[in-house]
């Protein structure tokens, strides 16, 4: 989500609960408690230890910052990261409450929890909105100054359990369940195509999922070189589960990183999610929009739901460096586009472009955990800062 950034800095809101061990690396990684406990302490020893099985990594963020869709906002940004057993990917979990100056309430939680040799993967997305929103109307050649205001509460559970067939690629079962309510025009005249499609006042999407993951990455926080990342997740919702309307959705992921120049830490990341609806009519809210993905970070450079459509294809490449060899401080340059199916034609007809660049602040080096800063600019003049805990991609 945008938001202008002028929140308490993170030198404040770090906490890690491993107490200090003493190992020996030719580069000492240094991170944000590093650097508190050195101005604390002059003989403060750096802490060179590796994470342990089983000990939780925590990272929090408390902050505030304003947006153009919620006004001020206070929040906490949450990653617990562990590992559950040696050889085996770091399960994350990711809390985020947050509640604005329009009363707005937002906790989600997302974890992705790994088992023994990677063998299973439980994923979970759960949230609660009470939400206010601009609506721009469907396919990429909306108005940036043409939109309708509605209210809404939102309500989703999306859980998927996932089993390894062979290393790295695992087949799962799940459910997903959104639900629109109380959803309220606060316009007297709706000025978009919106009106065509068709909004109501309550809506539910609710349908069994069959999922195919393969992930190479070992940590999501902060993926290296060579990792791929795909996953592919169809969606069918039945009226049989209270659905609203029986219809097909397809998500399909995909990431990858490698090293840029050969053999550096410098990373040059792509990211592209296919996203399709089909065989049916989705509630209005459910279509593919623009920062509606699982952690909100697909189309920054525009607010939350600037673009939506049928279908969304999106691609992104963004370059990672350190600024400080110690990698406390790093950098990066972004650039995406997006494009949305046309209401009239189906067709992909418009693509918007957006670009910027990162400040990255190492928070958690036993988890990898970076804040992230960012600035981005694109299509029909937009622009804001956006930030994350955790990696965008």
């Amino acid at each position: 989500m945008c938001k202008y950034l002028i929140s308490a800095f993170i030198l404040c809101c770090f906490f890690n609960t491993n107490a200090p061990k003493i190992d020996t690396n030719k580069v000492v990684l240094v991170d944000v408690g590093d650097v508190w406990n050195l101005i604390k302490d002059k003989k403060y020893k750096i802490d060179t230890s590796k994470a342990e099985v089983g000990v939780p990594l925590f990272t929090v963020l408390p902050g505030f910052g304003y947006s153009q869709l919620t006004g001020f906002t206070v929040l906490v940004d949450g990653n617990i990261s562990f590992y559950t057993y040696p050889k085996t990917n770091i399960s994350v979990i990711k809390i985020t409450p947050e509640y604005t100056q329009k009363r707005q309430f937002t906790p989600i939680l997302t974890t992705s929890i790994w088992s023994k040799n990677n063998r299973y993967n439980f994923v979970s997305d759960w949230r609660y909105y009470k939400y206010h929103v601009k609506d721009f109307g469907l396919g990429g050649f909306t108005q940036e100054d043409v939109f309708n205001q509605f209210s809404y509460r939102f309500l989703r559970f999306h859980q998927v359990i996932s089993r390894a067939i062979t290393p790295d690629l695992l087949i799962g079962v799940g459910y997903n369940f959104d639900k629109h309510y109380h959803v309220k025009s606060l316009d007297k005249l709706l000025v978009t195509n919106a009106e065509n499609y068709g909004v109501s006042r309550s809506a539910i999407s609710s349908g069994i999922v069959l999922n195919a993951l393969f992930d190479t990455r070992r940590n999501e926080n902060s993926p290296v070189a060579g990792g791929w990342y795909g996953n592919i997740s169809f969606t069918h919702n039945m009226t049989a589960l209270r659905s609203s309307t029986n219809y097909n959705s397809i998500y399909a992921d995909f990431r990858h990183c490698v090293s840029f120049p050969k053999n550096s830490k410098s990373i040059l990341a792509f990211w592209n999610i296919n996203w399709l609806t089909f065989g049916g009519k989705a509630p209005y809210f459910d279509l593919p929009s623009t920062l509606w993905d699982t952690y909100d970070n697909a189309g920054r450079t525009f607010i939350q739901g600037r673009f939506r459509g049928k279908n969304m294809l999106y691609y992104e490449t963004e370059y990672r460096f350190n600024i400080i060899k110690n990698e406390l401080l790093g950098g990066a340059i972004f650039v995406n586009s997006q494009t949305f199916a046309e209401p009239s034609s189906n067709q992909f007809s418009k693509f918007l472009y957006g670009y910027g660049g990162s400040l990255r602040t190492k928070v958690n080096k036993k988890s990898n955990v970076y804040f992230i800063l960012s600035y981005g600019a694109g299509s029909g003049g937009a622009k804001g800062f956006f930030f994350n805990l955790g990696e965008v991609f």
